[in-house]
């Protein structure tokens, strides 16, 4: 959805680089098998971030040879299997891209936008019905972020919090989430969804006060060092739920994400260099190709 929570590549090893591709890979294949081929266009590193936690905390990610219809000249490579986790993510992936293209269409009368939201409208509806729950509190979130940027709301914390809940209950929804994980998982993604939010808003300040649109940091003129507290401060407490989890496999992939990762991201961003925004290129291979 905006593709800020992926790992630091350069920092992972072999073995944890194959793991998180045959990830990527699996998500964007069990995308394809339930919704069709123009629905993994789709595919966010968001939500292979919420594969790869199922995957720690259930411990029973598979993988098998497999290549990329697309790129069969490369041979095959470790893929995750379908699974309950992958095909939760893949339902998730379809809801956050069509709430997304939903909300780009009221705010910024998009026809690129208009036209995805046509475009996934079926997979969305195959989506809502598998997932009423969570497509209800989504809703819920997404109206909650559009009142308070049409009321123009000064406050950062009520707009992150709207956001913040969104991902709480994408993780709480998982039906593989272990009821003994639910606490601290569900404090992380609070802090993570908060924590995109913000990012995101500071990524965006250059082109909103071009355009003339709503956005938290131009309408409080907060300085850069106000803004890195803020993100600093929700950064440290998704780390902190993310050290309660109990992760059944190997946590290199997610440790590199939450350690290096995230703060990768953010100062690339406080930087002033372009952002990792949706529809970012996927992870590459030693030759550059798209995973």
């Amino acid at each position: 959805m905006f593709g800020y929570i992926r790992p630091l590549e350069c920092e992972l090893k072999v073995r944890e680089q194959a793991e998180y591709r045959g990830v990527y890979c699996g998500l964007c294949k069990s995308i394809g098998r339930r919704y069709g081929q123009l629905e993994r266009l789709t595919l966010s590193y968001d939500c292979t971030f919420l594969a790869l936690t199922l995957f720690a905390i259930g411990g029973d990610a598979t993988f098998v040879p497999g290549n990329c219809g697309p790129r069969v000249y490369r041979g095959k490579r470790p893929i995750a299997q379908a699974s309950p986790a992958l095909d939760y993510a893949a339902d998730v992936n379809v809801l956050l891209a069509w709430h997304k293209a939903a909300d780009d269409t009221a705010d910024e009368k998009s026809a690129k936008a208009a036209f995805a939201r046509l475009a996934l409208h079926r997979a969305y509806q195959k989506a809502a019905r598998a997932n009423v729950k969570l497509d209800k509190e989504i809703r819920e979130s997404m109206n909650t972020l559009h009142a308070l940027e049409t009321a123009k709301t000064a406050s950062i914390d009520e707009l992150s919090n709207a956001f913040g809940k969104l991902l709480s209950a994408v993780i709480l929804n998982a039906p593989t989430l272990p009821e003994s994980e639910r606490k601290a998982a569900q404090w992380m993604y609070y802090n993570l969804g908060k924590w995109v939010y913000l990012i995101d808003a500071w990524d965006d300040r250059e082109k909103d006060e071009k355009s003339g649109s709503y956005n938290p940091f131009l309408l409080t003129d907060m300085t850069k060092e106000q803004a890195t507290f803020l993100l600093n401060i929700t950064l440290n407490e998704a780390k902190k739920a993310y050290d309660l989890l109990t992760q059944q496999a190997p946590r290199g992939v997610m440790d590199n994400i939450m350690e290096l990762g995230l703060l990768h991201a953010q100062e690339r961003v406080l930087a002033g260099q372009e952002g990792c925004a949706a529809g970012s290129p996927a992870p590459q291979d030693d030759k550059g190709d798209k995973a």
